[in-house]
């Protein structure tokens, strides 16, 4: 290992899903750390499926806009519905705009910081009449009922579960036994999971936006790094900074 490196000998836990875990991980060993993969939540269908599709086949010609608030509301759709979007497009986040371009969508409204809160300022903007929200069985009430408050009609439709992960026996050992330097939560469900499995962490957090950071906070986790981008890539900057700073 090139101890010259900036991550080299720290020991990175990742919480994430699996799926979403490669690209942290990669880029973690690229700058000479280790990456302990310990997903504590995984994502399925539901289990309604069928009457999934068709509440999205009767509804969807009749909302004005649709809102993906995730890569996943993205993935599950389009498993559930092949046919066109007759609606503007809204996201929340430039990795669910990308999914939506990569499948040949056209997304018409990103707020600038990658918030619920910020695509309700955003709506605010907007003439808007009736609004289709595609989100997992965890998400926030915030969306639906801060846009309902405003006078939108508004609808949402579950398109995924998002369910807790028990560890494997290597992966309990990696938190029980093994040095972790840093411990990452990327969102209020893997604090949650973290706290039910294993109790508090030994160790500095970092969280990847306010909404995981209040939830750790409220559950008695100090919360050492949480970046004023709401990315993976903003993430992994302030981690850089944080141990420059450690370690000097």
């Amino acid at each position: 290992m090139d101890r010259t490196l900036p991550l080299a000998d720290k020991r990175i836990l990742i919480t994430r899903s699996k799926e979403q875990a490669r690209y942290f991980s990669k880029q973690i060993a690229a700058l000479g750390g280790t990456s302990l993969e310990v997903p504590l939540i995984q994502f399925q269908h539901v289990s309604d499926s069928e009457d999934v599709i068709s509440d999205i086949e009767f509804n969807i010609a009749d909302f004005e806009w649709i809102v993906f608030t995730s890569v996943n509301g993205v993935k599950y759709f389009f498993e559930l519905y092949q046919g066109p979007l007759p609606n503007k497009v809204a996201v929340v986040g430039v990795k669910t705009k990308q999914a939506l371009e990569s499948l040949g969508f056209n997304v018409d409204l990103v707020p600038k910081r990658f918030s619920a809160e910020d695509l309700i300022e955003s709506f605010k903007k907007e003439k808007v009449s009736s609004i289709l929200l595609i989100q997992g069985n965890l998400a926030r009430p915030l969306l639906r009922e801060e846009l309902s408050r405003i006078g939108y009609n508004v609808k949402q439709i579950v398109v995924y579960e998002n369910v807790i992960r028990v560890p494997e026996e290597k992966e309990w050992k990696w938190v029980k036994e093994g040095k972790v330097d840093l411990y990452t939560f990327t969102s209020p469900s893997t604090v949650h999971n973290f706290l039910e499995l294993f109790g508090l962490p030994d160790g500095p957090v970092a969280t990847i936006g306010p909404i995981t950071r209040n939830a750790a906070e409220k559950a008695g986790i100090h919360v050492a790094i949480s970046p004023s981008e709401y990315t993976m890539d903003g993430l992994l900057e302030e981690i850089l900074q944080y141990f420059k700073r450690e370690d000097t």
